[in-house]
């Protein structure tokens, strides 16, 4: 027997994680309440992190200053790494992505988006899923739904549809079979389809009737299918074994408060800029205790504890720089959205105009994952309120008139015309679809209409009806 021994060169370009960049992306992602969180076991456990009490108040737009801490050893800053990172049109498909951190908490029932992204990772899946996962999990509700579905997020991003869904089936491989469905019927459909068995009827009855399931109009269903009422039973039995929330790891406290972390208001005057501010009050400065020097110079003479001092010295330095990084970008990001977003927070809802991910990653001259991370469980105090800073992204949808509607501004169409009519002739679905179409030019199916009203939490004509 013969044997052939042939030797194969791949050139491949991979992005090295440092601690440095890990520890950046982590506290990026962090929201106020988090951040302050952090900083409060930072100093406890790092005694070279002190909390700057005689700082005085500098500008965060601007660029913070760069200490000269000859001492120490040398190391990339965080803002090289962050900056450095090519733009996602130019990145090889092989590279590894550098935004992914496990913090070291106490595992929950189900894996959690870390740890989704970091099995990813071990599996070796392309950089453009990883990444595409990520922000999949950053817009997942608080029962673990994607109420836009994939496409609102190919649109937001720049993405592309298939790699979204690509992501999404690898996601729920991982963790829950229906992760990231779109409703409860999709929720129910999706675990439906992982049993073992024949369900047609189940099947049938969900992708059919299912509000009628959900009015427990049993014998409605089973004149329309021709069963009898005990099939039907027997049919929708399954369902008991179905969860609800596809991913209760991502259950939130519902009674927690929420504290913004910037400000963004607006002048009178519509051709002045917004001003965008962080919201700081009760986050701490924190700077290098002046002891690390000198514990550095009087160690220099033990080769063993002159390296220890230097790791904690540095570890203290990249937290420093990764904070005042976050606020950057922080700011940046919100400084767009601000801008682009001028008509939304001086108007209203039906104002907010198409906004893609990838646009603001350019603006601000970042990653596309960058913006996702940054966006991340932050809120914003406006004029219109506190809103996330994810609800400043939209997709659009082009009407016959030749201008662009986002979805929000047609759910807003949508409250609009429900509030206006003749209470005791509500609108139907179609009714509304028709003057949507006929009024603004907008063209969209009738059960987009009803996903819409249901977010809305509108009830049905039926309901809406008042008797005189």
């Amino acid at each position: 027997m013969r044997m052939d021994y042939n030797q194969h060169l791949n050139l491949e370009q991979r992005l090295t994680q440092s601690p440095l960049m890990i520890q950046a992306m982590h506290i990026l992602q962090l929201n106020s309440t988090e951040l302050l969180d952090f900083l409060t076991a930072e100093l406890e456990d790092n005694p070279f992190l002190e909390i700057d009490v005689d700082k005085p108040e500098t500008d965060d737009s601007n660029e913070v200053e760069t200490r000269d801490d000859s001492d120490l050893s040398e190391y990339d800053t965080v803002g090289n790494l962050l900056e450095s990172a090519p733009n996602v049109r130019e990145k090889s498909q092989t590279e590894e992505s550098g935004y992914d951190f496990i913090q070291n908490t106490a595992a929950p029932d189900q894996p959690s988006s870390d740890e989704i992204l970091s099995e990813l990772r071990t599996r070796d899946v392309n950089i453009e899923h990883v990444r595409a996962a990520e922000i999949i999990l950053d817009f997942l509700d608080d029962k673990g739904f994607l109420v836009d579905g994939i496409g609102e997020l190919s649109e937001m991003t720049g993405i592309g549809f298939v790699i979204f869904e690509e992501a999404l089936e690898m996601i729920r491989e991982i963790s829950h079979t229906a992760l990231g469905a779109v409703d409860l019927r999709e929720c129910f459909l999706l675990q439906l389809e992982a049993l073992e068995g024949n369900h047609n009827d189940a099947r049938v009855i969900l992708t059919n009737h299912f509000d009628d399931l959900l009015a427990n109009r049993i014998p409605q269903i089973a004149k329309a299918e021709g069963l009898s009422v005990e099939a039907v039973r027997q049919a929708i039995s399954v369902f008991a074994l179905f969860d609800l929330r596809p991913f209760s790891a991502f259950s939130i406290d519902t009674n927690s408060v929420i504290s913004p972390d910037v400000k963004i208001e607006m002048d009178e005057d519509p051709t002045k800029e917004p001003v965008v501010t962080l919201v700081t009050d009760y986050i701490p400065d924190i700077s290098l205790s002046e002891i690390a020097h000198q514990a550095l110079a009087n160690a220099k003479s033990n080769k063993k504890l002159h390296a220890h001092l230097l790791r904690k010295i540095d570890k203290a330095r990249g937290c420093i720089d990764a904070i005042q990084q976050r606020r950057r970008t922080v700011l940046g990001i919100t400084n767009v959205l601000a801008k682009k977003q001028a008509m939304f927070l001086r108007l209203g809802k039906q104002y907010l105009s198409p906004l893609i991910m990838q646009e603001v990653a350019d603006a601000v001259g970042v990653h596309i994952s960058t913006v996702s991370r940054a966006i991340r469980g932050k809120y914003a105090h406006t004029p219109q309120g506190v809103i996330s800073l994810k609800s400043m992204f939209s997709g659009g949808q082009k009407t016959s008139k030749g201008t662009t509607r986002t979805r929000s501004s047609i759910q807003q169409r949508i409250e609009d015309i429900v509030a206006a009519e003749d209470k005791a002739h509500p609108f139907s679905d179609e009714e509304i679809l028709r003057v949507l179409r006929e009024r603004d030019g907008t063209i969209v199916a009738r059960r987009t209409i009803t996903k819409y009203r249901k977010l809305l939490n509108i009830p049905a004509s039926s309901i809406r009806r008042q008797h005189a």
